[in-house]
């Protein structure tokens, strides 16, 4: 039995600003459901016209022979036969039974239900790590309601960081973001290609009621997550994309920060995209894009 020892606090958890570190999506695969219909198959058939056969009744008498007078039909009147009706054959076998939708467990029992329901897909190391970890749909709305705020939710996210320091370029003249350093982050980005967000979504679809009322934990209506995870995604896509190997660092206290007061004004999240390096950032946003599109189908159905 895994111990549950997390205690979420999203306003302690929030604040970390230090310019190493990684976040991870699947928390957002976790938040949103694909509900795909694929339906129809029509048939026909056809009933071609019978073809009457005809028969020659007339015999020719033999010359000289006598013909023998033959009696009288008597005609009697007959009713009509009746007209059988067409009948369609009665089907073999019966259609099988509509799937029920299993039954929504207890919040904090969730967790084997969680992981029961993405078992058949492959999440890669990172997810699988985040699955281990209990409270899974209770940190997932946790990160979603510090990420609906422009934060990184560092500590409720178990994966490892990169262990390369970030690196810096200091030529005497300028101090920038070493471009070195963003290959830091490319076994994330990896990961995040290979994710199938759409099988995610399905599988957690009817799961949704649970991330729903942890989100209320935080005095938000439940109302609101539908929304809040929308402006999430938006809040990704609409990363700038800027080159910080140009954009140059200047020392506050024990931190680097960004002289440009533009790019230091953005969000702890989009800037940790940006430092991801443009490549990597690319990969990020298009996974948001296909999950925002995902969303939004998910939402018009419900």
């Amino acid at each position: 039995m895994m111990k549950n020892d997390l205690v979420f606090d999203p306003k302690k958890s929030g604040n970390s600003r230090a310019q190493a570190g990684a976040f991870s999506a699947l928390h957002m695969a976790l938040l949103a459901s694909l509900v795909v219909i694929a339906a129809g198959a029509a048939y026909f058939f056809a009933l071609g016209p019978d073809q009457d056969a005809t028969q020659d009744t007339d015999k020719q008498v033999s010359a000289g022979e006598t013909p023998v007078a033959l009696p009288e039909p008597t005609m009697t009147e007959q009713a009509p036969a009746p007209i059988a009706e067409e009948t369609l054959p009665e089907p073999t076998e019966s259609l099988p039974p509509e799937p029920e939708t299993p039954t929504l467990p207890l919040l904090n029992e969730s967790d084997n239900t969680v992981r029961d329901a993405l078992a058949a897909i492959p999440l890669g190391a990172p997810g699988q790590q985040y699955l281990l970890s209990s409270n899974i749909v209770e940190r997932s709305s946790s990160a979603l309601y510090l990420m609906a705020q422009g934060d990184v939710p560092y500590k409720l996210i178990p994966i490892a960081r990169p262990k390369i320091p970030f690196p810096i370029s200091d030529d005497g003249l300028k101090v920038t973001a070493d471009p070195a350093g963003f290959s830091r982050y490319d076994t994330l980005s990896g990961w995040l290609r290979q994710l199938d967000i759409a099988a995610v979504f399905d599988a957690l679809d009817w799961l949704l009621p649970l991330f729903r009322e942890a989100w209320s934990f935080y005095g938000e209506t439940t109302e609101t997550f539908d929304s809040a995870v929308l402006n999430t995604l938006d809040t990704i896509i609409n990363t700038p994309e800027i080159d910080l190997a140009e954009a140059r660092l200047i020392r506050k206290e024990a931190v680097w920060i960004y002289e440009d007061p533009t790019i230091e004004a953005l969000s702890p999240l989009q800037k940790q995209i940006m430092r991801m390096g443009p490549d990597n950032a690319l990969i990020v946003k298009a996974v948001a894009g296909q999950t925002r599109d995902i969303w939004l189908v998910a939402m018009s159905t419900e």
